[in-house]
């Protein structure tokens, strides 16, 4: 269970970490597990960050610009089961020029941060890490709260809810259904938009409840805008269904629910949303369509 620590204006309390070989970083003083960390406790668990990927219990992605993986992060006397994503600097001239900025890790800390002093569901960050070589960043490490008996809403849609009966799988579905709308629609609310929210960038647990929750994993595609836009307003709606048309378990009227529950979210005029939804229909299975031709033509 954790909970945050704030300051007076509501903001989550944060601590610089000074490190060796150039690493350095932020950490969120949270409570959990029933205990208080310092500044000092995270720096002393995080003080070798290349050897945080040394025992790891599962890897969950490995790619060339980033790994993820789940470990038990000793900090003090206690076990803390993280999440761990090392973030690799890319190539090429655009790359070059992001160099200079802070990590993609602390950004991303920053973010999420921000997504929760907002009220949005996100996965709690614990840390960030970077390297610096004088003025470039090398790599860096971002590191959240890992969900017990969590997947990401695709997997959840395609496996755990053909196992259910009819009549729970309709509640959960109804109730996801709002969940999604809500995220999306405060994101919007707050002058943010998600580039790439697809249903793998978000995961499905479970509260204290016993109810299930969504919360959003990727900090990466969260973007403010510099102009009111709607197409890029709309365009997290339409991508999400895109990425959810090969299970068989979404239908219709699961995707018109969302659209009708972020249209209540956010004050859509009755008269906008049948043109809307059936434009944001037409750009989600040409989405669809365009992936399919893609993996034919890999292949």
């Amino acid at each position: 269970m954790i909970s945050l620590a704030k300051t007076s204006d509501n903001n989550i309390k944060t601590a610089w970490l000074g490190l060796n070989n150039g690493w350095s970083g932020k950490a969120a003083l949270y409570r959990a597990h029933g205990r208080n960390f310092s500044q000092f406790d995270w720096a002393d668990s995080l003080s070798q960050p290349n050897l945080l990927f040394d025992d790891v219990e599962k890897i969950l992605k490995f790619g060339s610009q980033n790994c993820v993986a789940v470990k038990n992060l000793a900090i003090r006397d206690t076990q803390l089961k993280v999440v761990i994503k090392r973030l690799y600097k890319g190539y090429g001239l655009r790359q070059f020029f992001r160099s200079f900025r802070p990590g993609k890790a602390l950004r991303n800390f920053n973010t999420a941060l921000n997504l929760i002093s907002c009220g949005i569901a996100v996965t709690a960050p614990f840390a960030a890490l970077q390297q610096r070589r004088r003025l470039f960043t090398k790599q860096s490490i971002y590191i959240t709260e890992y969900s017990p008996d969590s997947s990401n809403l695709h997997s959840f849609a395609s496996r755990r809810l053909s196992s259910i009966t009819h009549t729970e799988r309709f509640e959960i579905k109804k109730q996801l259904s709002y969940e999604l709308a809500s995220v999306l629609a405060s994101l919007h609310k707050n002058g943010l938009w998600h580039r790439d929210s697809k249903a793998s960038n978000f995961i499905v647990c479970k509260d204290n409840q016993d109810k299930y929750r969504i919360l959003l994993v990727d900090m990466d595609g969260i973007k403010r805008y510099l102009l009111p836009s709607r197409s890029r307003q709309f365009r997290s709606l339409w991508r999400l269904a895109a990425s959810l048309m090969p299970v068989a378990g979404i239908n219709r009227t699961d995707y018109l629910r969302t659209f009708t529950a972020y249209c209540n979210l956010t004050g859509l005029e009755p008269s906008q949303r049948r043109p809307l939804y059936r434009h944001l229909a037409k750009r989600a299975l040409a989405k669809r369509m365009r992936a399919m031709a893609t993996v034919v033509i890999d292949k």
